[in-house]
C-alpha cells in the first residue's frame, strides 16, 4: 500500500486493525485489500465497511430472487453428504455450533492509534457532515470521508490529547494483561491440542505467515515412555559427547538387551506417571 496520504505509524496499524474484533466496525482482510487495490487507509476502512454491509438490491431483483427460490424449492434437492469436522474443529453439545478455537477468542492489544481511531470514529457518526447518499438514495455514514479526517488529526494531535490517549492506552495494557492471564488458564488440553493441530494444517498446505504453537504447560505434558525413562537415567549417568542421535541408537541396543526383571523399575515408574497424568488431565477438563 502507497502511504502518500499518511505516515508510517498510521500504515504499521493496518495489520492489528485487521485482527481487532467486536470494535464496532467491520475490517476486510489485508488479501482482499490487495486484490481491491486500495490506495489509502480510507479506502481501506471504507472497503471494509462496504464487505459487510453491501447495498441493498431494488424491489425487482428481490422479487426475481423470491421467484427463484419458489421454483428452485419445488424441485427434488438431493440430499448434500454430511460434512465430516476437521480434527481440530469441535461442535457445541446444545447449538452444535463450532467452537471457535482458542486464538480466535484470544485478547488482542491494540496500539494507541486504534484506540483513538475507534473513540472518534463513534463520534463522527453522530455528525451529518459524514453521512452521505448510496444508491437507493438512503443515508449512511461516509466511513471514508470518516477516517481520513481521522488520520488528518491523529497526524496534527496535540500534547495534551496524546497524553490523554496515552493513559487510555496504559489503561488497555493493564486490562489486556489481565485478560491474558485469563485465558491462558481458561486453556485446556484439547484447547492446545486442536489449535496447533490447525496451525500444523495451515503450515502443510502452504500458508506463509502461521502463528506459533501455543507452549505446552510442563503440567500437560505427556509422561516419559520406560525407555525413554531408560535413556534419561543412562544419560544422566554417562560422561557421552555424542550427538542425540547415536546416543538413542546405543541406548535402544541396550535397552533391548535388559531382562525383564532390569525393566520392571522404569515400567513402574511409567505406569505411575501415566496415572498421575491422566488424573491431572481429568482436573483440567
Amino acid at each position: 500500500m502507497q502511504s502518500s496520504h499518511f505516515s508510517t505509524p498510521l500504515f504499521d496499524t493496518i495489520n492489528m486493525l485487521a485482527s481487532v474484533r467486536h470494535i464496532g466496525v467491520p475490517l476486510m482482510s489485508l488479501s482482499a485489500l490487495r486484490r481491491n487495490s486500495a490506495g489509502s487507509f480510507a479506502n481501506y476502512v471504507s472497503l471494509s465497511y462496504a464487505s459487510l454491509y453491501p447495498a441493498k438490491g431494488s424491489s425487482k431483483e428481490k422479487t426475481s430472487g423470491k421467484q427463484t427460490k419458489s421454483a428452485a424449492t419445488k424441485a427434488a434437492k438431493p440430499k448434500a453428504p454430511v460434512k465430516k469436522d476437521k480434527p481440530w474443529e469441535r461442535r457445541d453439545p446444545n447449538s452444535g455450533e463450532l467452537i471457535p478455537l482458542p486464538y480466535d477468542r484470544k485478547p488482542t492489544k491494540r496500539p494507541r492509534f486504534v484506540i483513538f481511531f475507534m473513540e472518534r470514529l463513534q463520534e463522527l457518526k453522530e455528525k451529518p457532515e459524514f453521512r452521505k447518499t448510496n444508491q437507493d438514495g438512503n443515508k449512511v455514514f461516509d466511513i471514508k470521508s470518516a477516517a481520513s479526517t481521522i488520520g488528518a488529526e491523529w497526524k496534527k494531535l496535540p500534547d495534551s490529547e496524546r497524553a490523554r490517549v496515552d493513559k487510555l492506552y496504559a489503561q488497555h495494557v493493564s486490562q489486556y494483561e489481565k485478560d491474558l492471564e485469563a485465558w491462558q488458564k481458561s486453556l485446556t488440553p484439547d484447547d492446545i491440542q486442536r489449535q496447533n493441530q490447525f496451525l500444523a494444517y495451515q503450515r502443510k498446505t502452504g500458508k506463509k505467515t502461521v502463528r506459533r504453537n501455543i507452549p505446552v504447560p510442563d503440567n500437560m505434558k505427556r509422561p516419559l515412555s520406560a525407555f525413554f525413562l531408560f535413556a534419561q537415567h543412562l544419560r544422566a549417568n554417562s560422561q557421552t559427547t555424542q550427538p542425540v542421535y547415536e546416543f538413542a541408537k546405543e541406548a535402544g541396543a541396550k535397552w533391548k538387551a535388559l531382562s525383564a526383571k532390569e525393566k520392571e523399575p522404569f515400567e513402574e515408574q511409567a505406569r505411575a506417571d501415566k496415572e498421575e497424568y491422566n488424573k491431572r488431565m481429568e482436573r483440567l477438563k
